[in-house]
């Protein structure tokens, strides 16, 4: 028996049977008599650490077992799937069983990059001041060579200049936020600090709004042109978000590859992001 709460299906214990609402408080009250495991093990969650530091015959002394390898787990969560209505016992397995398989995946995935993360803070002790301007250019050399398609620019690469454009003028400073009043139908504000407000962009529709924050989320400031048809600007804007988005996830990870340390790594984007904006262009004059 399930209830929809926001378009999220959850167990709605009320409309239950008794039989399967015992079943459940049966379980759980073995599952709570123990203490809960992590979804790795104590022997994985130490491995590279040991290994390390030479106590690999130590490690066969940890559990390897997880959450995931407990009886009283697997129960709990066989007697749930029950109360939502899923009566074949054999079903119930497969599903536990393709959960269950996914969840290593994850969190061993998720412990992986922690691992990598730890060695390349490491490796960044021993070396040294690391220049994030040279980390930059690395990145960017290996944009160019291996993943050319994510240089693609705004104009001309998604712009199409044939049809109708509205060009604006996009300040230096300030964070855009899409504003609406009752005198002002639709615009652009640009915020520094918690208040000021440094400039006011009136626009043509609210769909502008939305392209003009995407804009300057990817880096681009100054004159900018704008589709303004409104079919042809929720076209642009859904491919150019769509862009952004997957090289937003790409740089993250080159740079991650680098470095594990969270304020270094803002200062190499900062570094790389006007190369990335610009290295197209100067790509193209030099092969003029």
């Amino acid at each position: 028996m399930v209830v929809d709460v926001n378009m999220m299906r959850v167990p709605d214990p009320r409309r239950a049977d008794d039989k399967a609402l015992e079943r459940v408080q049966g379980a759980f009250r073995k599952l709570k008599g123990r203490k809960a495991l992590q979804f790795l093990s104590a022997r994985r969650m130490r491995e590279m650490a040991w290994r390390q530091s030479g106590k690999e015959a130590e490690l066969e002394k940890l559990s390897d077992l997880c959450e995931l390898d407990m009886t009283d787990r697997r129960e709990l969560d066989d007697a749930v799937l029950a109360m939502l209505g899923v009566a074949p016992a054999k079903r119930r397995e497969k599903m536990i069983a393709a959960l269950y398989r996914y969840l290593r995946e994850f969190f061993e995935r998720t412990r992986q990059k922690e691992e990598k993360a730890i060695l390349n803070k490491n490796k960044a002790r021993r070396r040294g001041k690391t220049d994030p301007a040279e980390l930059a250019a690395q990145i960017y050399q290996e944009l160019a060579e291996s993943h050319g398609e994510f240089l693609r620019r705004y104009d001309p690469d998604f712009l199409d200049k044939t049809r109708p454009f509205d060009t604006y003028e996009i300040p230096a400073e300030g964070v855009p936020v899409p504003y609406r009043d009752m005198f002002v139908p639709h615009s652009v504000r640009f915020i520094k600090g918690k208040k000021t407000q440094t400039a006011l962009l009136r626009t043509q529709s609210p769909v502008q709004d939305d392209l003009i924050v995407l804009i300057c989320r990817s880096g681009l400031r100054g004159l900018v042109r704008v589709p303004h048809e409104e079919n042809e600007c929720r076209r642009v804007l859904g491919a150019y978000e769509g862009f952004i988005g997957k090289r937003e996830n790409l740089l993250r990870r080159l740079i991650e590859e680098r470095s594990a340390d969270e304020d270094l790594q803002r200062v190499i984007y900062d570094a790389l992001l006007p190369l990335v904006l610009s290295g197209r262009r100067e790509e193209k004059k030099q092969n003029l």
